[in-house]
């Protein structure tokens, strides 16, 4: 099989020109978002000197999610996604300029960056389960997967930069910057959007069924096939307890590396690095994976990485550590991605995506209120390791528990 056929099945979904005008925006978007991040984890630490406060910004900005997505999954299938995607992207440009003005002006009070959190949140319960949904549409079935995987490793690679360019600026310039330049950076992809000729139909109309009954339906769906409930287990388990790096890093960088903005950054462009890899991975290779029980041996895997981080100090321990969280981390979302929008039928997408944004994000309340607790009372060190125990003794108990369906790549 020559090297020419594996480059071009990487790159296969990049020939529809929608998808291409949705991911060049996404590129700079993201990475003006991740540079946005790690400025505010750290500037929130910097001016509260507390995890807890830390870790409950997180739970500001995620628990709208909790609360709204099922919801927004409804409202997703009633409308266009091209107009939802337009007016998510929007209103996180204004939300961004808000945050930057903040900063500027100096105005420190932790209940205004509580409320443009929340606001960020909101947005976001719109705003990922319509992107998830629509990939269908931009690219088919048959390229579902690369485009999943093909939008990952652009976060990612944003993820890797994004980072390390906020600790540059942080360091030479400073704060301010780097919320200014992430608000700047949605108009790409508000012009990509503009640019997308699919507008994403509306998959319910409302003529036979009313919003409740909609979103009852979505939700027996999804309980009645094993696949999906499966997946979603595994998800909830996870999401909660691996995605927690904004929060740890920061107090881990401070408290057991004795380092600064620049260590901060560099360990999270660490975790963006092997996050790209994955992406990489599951891009080439993710189609051919045929692995039975594939979500729960990642789910180990992951935990004992988050457990040996109590162990060393070394810089290039920490380094291989936080590249193979990054790695794991995004191969279990890819694959459950894909899972679940092959094994879910069209008119049920928008909802069935919704508790995937649920699950995903919406879950990081529980994750940064609890590893925040954890970091306050016992110390930096201690957030990997109780976030992998977690992990460990959940997964035990939900595979003893409850049958976790084989699930083989679609």
């Amino acid at each position: 099989m020559s090297l020419k056929w594996k480059i071009q099945d990487t790159f296969i979904s990049l020939k529809h020109r929608d998808f291409r005008y949705f991911l060049s925006g996404q590129l700079l978007s993201t990475m003006g978002t991740m540079v946005q991040n790690t400025a505010l984890s750290w500037y929130i630490y910097k001016i509260t000197g507390s995890p807890f406060l830390l870790g409950l910004i997180g739970v500001f900005q995620y628990v709208p999610v909790l609360l709204i997505t099922l919801i927004s999954g409804v409202i997703i299938e009633r409308h266009c996604k091209k107009k939802i995607l337009l007016m998510t992207q929007s209103l996180y440009m204004i939300q961004a300029f808000t945050l930057s003005f903040v900063v500027y002006i100096g105005d420190n009070k932790y209940w205004i960056f509580a409320i443009l959190a929340a606001a960020s949140g909101i947005i976001t319960s719109f705003d990922m389960p319509t992107r998830q949904s629509f990939f269908i549409e931009l690219v088919g079935k048959k390229d579902l997967p690369n485009a999943i995987s093909l939008n990952s490793t652009v976060f990612n690679m944003s993820r890797i930069v994004g980072p390390a360019l906020a600790g540059i600026i942080m360091n030479k310039v400073g704060v301010f910057e780097c919320f200014f330049i992430n608000a700047v950076s949605f108009i790409p992809i508000i012009y990509g959007a503009f640019k997308i000729s699919v507008i994403g139909k509306p998959k319910l109309t409302g003529e036979n069924s009313g919003f409740f009954n909609d979103l009852k339906d979505g939700v027996i769906y999804t309980f009645n096939n094993r696949v999906l409930i499966s997946t979603m287990f595994m998800m909830a388990i996870v999401c909660t307890f691996a995605f927690n790096s904004n929060i740890i890093i920061p107090v881990f960088a401070k408290e057991v590396m004795n380092g600064g903005a620049s260590e901060y950054s560099i360990f999270l462009s660490l975790i963006g690095l092997g996050s790209l890899l994955g992406a990489m991975f599951m891009a080439s290779r993710g189609r051919k994976l045929n692995i039975s029980h594939y979500l729960v041996i990642n789910s180990f895997i992951l935990a004992i990485l988050q457990i040996l981080t109590v162990f060393s100090h070394n810089y290039l321990v920490i380094a291989a550590l936080f590249i193979s969280i990054g790695f794991f981390n995004l191969t279990f979302l890819n694959r459950s991605n894909s899972t679940l929008q092959f094994n879910t039928a069209d008119e049920f997408r928008g909802r069935v995506m919704s508790i995937y944004a649920l699950l995903n994000t919406g879950s990081t309340p529980v994750g940064n209120a609890f590893v925040g607790s954890i970091m306050e009372r016992f110390g930096g060190k201690f957030g990997f390791f109780s976030c992998g125990i977690m992990i460990f003794l959940l997964t035990i108990i939900g595979i003893s528990t409850i049958k976790i369906k084989r699930v083989a790549n679609a």
